[in-house]
């Protein structure tokens, strides 16, 4: 038999999947995502530590880490992901001295006289300040700040001819935490060039790196594979700068080193304020960024447009060697020396909030680009959006801020990044009581799908129903969602997009599992398993996905005493002489509900009762369980207080009512719509003369039976 020749095997023509684009600032358009290595490299500005983190770090770091974890664990890139601490700054020196000036001053334990008239000169400082002042949000801020100091000093002056020295004293110091702020700005100008002690300004950013620490770990933040400190770089700063001079684009000035934006811009090769040309020039701006400390800057520089890569400092600053003399760095310096020495001469991204983009991002990009003499230091520039609370800006600076702590204290990690989640992560958002509730209502449908999945496998067990015409929409709307999920992700990484479909997979999960008796469960784990992985991925984590077997030796002891103490109840009711069912009937029903509402709950354990059929038992954070039978029995208590309400002004109607005399039925009749009437005051003719059909004068004689009556239970009443 010859041989037959091989099948010749044909390849699908397939479809064509979609890429990852992302928004790039620097085109101000969605882009091709094309790393330019195996590696992606990725640099995103860190916090400067000289304060509490607030909501606006929030929203910045939790999207970050979103865009990481799904470009590494959706995606599959391999990212090398840096982070700087910016530990060097006009803010973190100032902040620092008025501290260690304030503290001084409080342990110098000044008289109450000297204070008020401490206060009283800090306060004419204090209302030149204001003078200067032309942002209104700044204004208002400081304007509040003279308010509380007015309010305080008015009340120590109320007591201060009491005699009573603990009254005094009391009203003294809150004078002085109410006056701290003005203080502190008027000793740091008296003062503040005398300070020495070099360590103050490096314990202040310690603390408060470790405090930022701790606040990304408790919302579920990676950690960097990188950490630079500004402090641990200057040398390799000065290098930096030195470069840039002999390129051509800096030069020294009275000990400082400045950037030449007239001449770099001029360069065919290179381009200034690429991410907001619209704002070069801007001198608020960039008044700004060079910092509160820089005030010789502006009579140093070449041009205003110039900026500071080295600053000679002055007395009351850190200083550190230079061929310039002594010296630190300027802000934008920082990282274009510290991403460029950990990553290179071309980052695939740069991540920070879009308050950074100019000056610092764009004053960034000037100066690793004079230094390498490129125009590619950044390749994709990706901004999160502002964060409002309640429709108003937040800012540090303004002390308008709701710190990392605080929002911990009213709501969850896995909530806030569900909010952050729920919107795009490149526009503002608004930090609101709505937008939490959104959250936790999205949060809740997830693990309560979760708990139902659970539930439903406890029950039936993992199978696989004959596929049917009603399994298939909801494989139907699986499938969707994932390739639909995939294009959104794909699409500037949209999880709010993304989260919709999963919405509406759950949606149609619930519908499928509430009206089929028979539910195919293979097909619920599918989607459970898939909606978990998701949520995951983007770094929240929905309950116990263990399904409750991890459940410890603890738990289960109380479960077990729960168990028990119904049982003795049982044995000694079943023991009693004199049994009577009904009563025992309305005892058992009674226990149930104790076992459901008030034995099991503090445990984590859910009993939901099921028609026709045994509980749903659902394992979940015993605190939220308790607070949520906690608001149904206020809100019961409130339906009951409604309902009684209304049963009693229903009932004190009808008391107004009994007290009217009721008509005498022979006269209900005797009005104008009719023009005759019988004897008993039944009418016989209308109006107009026409005799009264039977039909209406038989309705008519009903009328005045009932009315009868009524009269007559009154008069026997008052009889």
């Amino acid at each position: 038999m010859p041989k037959r020749p091989d099948y010749q095997w044909s390849a699908p023509e397939g479809v064509e999947s979609p890429k990852l684009h992302l928004y790039n600032s620097i085109t101000r358009k969605k882009e091709l995502f094309k790393p330019q290595n195996h590696v992606v490299t990725w640099y995103s500005c860190g916090p400067t530590v000289y304060d509490d983190s607030h909501m606006g770090h929030a929203r910045s770091y939790v999207s970050f880490d979103i865009l990481r974890r799904v470009m590494q664990d959706y995606f599959g890139y391999p990212v090398k992901y840096v982070m700087n601490i910016t530990d060097i700054d006009d803010k973190i020196i100032k902040r620092a001295r008025t501290r260690y000036l304030v503290k001084k001053y409080k342990e110098s334990q000044v008289t109450k006289d000297k204070l008020v008239e401490d206060i009283f000169s800090a306060m004419e400082h204090h209302n030149s300040i204001i003078a200067a002042t032309t942002d209104p949000d700044k204004l208002k801020m400081l304007v509040e700040e003279v308010q509380k100091v007015k309010i305080a000093a008015d009340a120590l002056q109320s007591v201060a001819s009491s005699g009573n020295a603990a009254e005094i004293s009391k009203h003294q110091d809150q004078l002085m935490a109410s006056a701290e702020s003005v203080l502190g700005e008027w000793l740091d100008k008296m003062k503040g060039k005398d300070v020495t002690e070099n360590s103050i300004f490096a314990d202040l950013p310690r603390h408060f790196e470790n405090e930022f620490n701790k606040d990304m770990d408790a919302l579920n933040v990676l950690p960097a594979d990188i950490v630079t400190r500004v402090s641990e770089y200057v040398p390799q700063i000065v290098d930096y700068v030195k470069k840039i001079i002999d390129n051509g684009y800096a030069y020294e000035s009275c000990g400082s080193v400045y950037f030449d934006v007239g001449k770099f811009d001029a360069e065919p090769n290179h381009y200034y304020a690429k991410l907001v040309p619209e704002a070069y020039g801007n001198q608020e701006a960039l008044e700004e960024g060079e910092g509160a400390l820089s005030t010789t800057a502006a009579q140093e520089k070449r041009s205003p447009n110039d900026f500071a890569l080295w600053k000679a400092s002055k007395p009351g600053e850190p200083a550190w060697p230079s061929p310039w003399g002594p010296g630190r760095p300027g802000w934008h310096i920082e990282c274009s020396c510290m991403a460029s020495d950990v990553i290179g001469e071309s980052l695939d991204i740069h991540t920070g909030g879009v308050d950074l983009k100019f000056p610092h991002h764009d004053n960034e990009l000037a100066q690793a680009e004079a230094y390498y003499n490129n125009d590619h230091w950044v390749r994709y520039f990706l901004h999160t959006g502002h964060l409002h609370i309640d429709g108003c800006k937040m800012s540090k600076s303004l002390k308008n801020f709701i710190t990392i702590k605080k929002a911990l204290e009213e709501t969850s990690a896995a909530h806030l990044r569900v909010a952050f989640l729920l919107h795009a992560w490149k526009d503002t958002l608004d930090y609101s009581s709505n937008t939490m509730e959104g959250a936790r209502q999205f949060y809740k449908m997830v693990s309560e799908f979760n708990l139902n999945v659970q539930d439903l496998v406890r029950r039936i067990g993992n199978t696989s129903t004959q596929w049917s015409s009603t399994e298939m929409p909801v494989e139907a709307t699986y499938n969707n969602t994932r390739v639909n999920v995939h294009k959104a992700l794909c699409d500037n990484i949209d999880t709010r997009t993304a989260l919709d479909h999963m919405r509406d997979l759950i949606t149609e999960a619930n519908k499928y599992m509430n009206n089929n008796q028979q539910v195919n469960s293979q097909l619920m784990i599918n989607i459970n398993s898939y909606v978990l992985k998701m949520m995951n991925m983007f770094g929240v984590t929905i309950g116990d996905q263990s399904g409750g077997s991890g459940q410890s030796s603890e738990s289960l002891l109380a479960v077990a005493e729960v168990v028990g103490d119904v049982r003795e109840k049982l044995r000694q009711w079943s023991r009693g002489k004199d049994v009577d069912a009904k009563d025992l009937q309305g005892k058992l029903l009674s226990l149930c509900d104790s076992i459901r509402d008030d034995m099991l709950p503090p445990l984590g354990v859910r009993l939901e009762d099921r028609d026709g059929g045994a509980p749903s038992i659902k394992l979940v954070d015993a605190a939220e369980l308790m607070q949520e039978i906690k608001l149904k029995k206020e809100q019961e208590a409130a339906k009951r207080e409604e309902k009684e309400k209304k049963k009693a002004e229903q009932a004190a109607k009808q008391a107004a009512k009994d007290k009217e005399v009721p008509k005498d039925p022979k006269d209900m009749f005797r009005t104008p719509e009719y023009s005759q009437w019988d004897e008993s005051g039944l009418p016989t003719h209308d109006k107009e003369g026409k005799e009264i059909t039977k039909s209406q004068s038989k309705k008519l004689a009903k009328l005045m039976e009932a009315q009868k009556k009524k009269f007559e239970k009154w008069q026997a009443q008052q009889a």
